[in-house]
């Protein structure tokens, strides 16, 4: 292997790491929303700091998305750039249906039911194209560093 294909793979690894770090910061940030979320429903959290909290999350996921999106412009590997892009507008769609999901949840009304089905239905799914691309990316970032090491 030549020393350029090397350092391609080396800047390539780092990117994917990069990646996974902002990703887990994304998840991060899905977390502490449910939390608050939940706590709001609950009575436990007033709605001033939930709305705080729902300001700071959605600062946080502005920056992880610009962060991506700068990683998907810089990646060396074609391929892996489009799979980032697929990934980003999977995020999109979850944070859009989350977003849809939590009106709903507030409004607690009968004739939201079936709706709410429907929008868990296509959150799940969501999820599960994140998934299949995380596990795409992971088993890319394997196969790197078996040849970088």
């Amino acid at each position: 292997m030549s020393n350029s294909t090397l350092e391609q793979n080396e800047v390539l690894s780092k990117q994917l790491q990069s990646l996974f770090k902002s990703q887990n910061t994304r998840n991060e940030l899905y977390q502490e929303f449910d939390i608050a979320f939940k706590d709001y429903l609950s009575g436990n959290c007033p709605a001033e700091q939930y709305h705080s909290i729902c300001r700071i999350v959605t600062e946080g996921f502005q920056e992880v998305s610009v962060e991506i999106q700068t990683m998907e412009k810089n990646m060396t590997n074609a391929l892996l750039a489009r799979t980032v892009r697929d990934l980003q507008e999977a995020e999109r769609k979850k944070l859009q249906e989350i977003q849809i999901l939590t009106v709903q949840s507030k409004e607690s009304d009968k004739d939201y039911d079936e709706t709410i089905r429907e929008h868990q239905e296509r959150l799940k799914e969501v999820l599960e194209t994140i998934q299949d691309i995380m596990d795409e990316l992971r088993e890319e970032m394997a196969g790197l560093a078996s040849l970088v090491c």
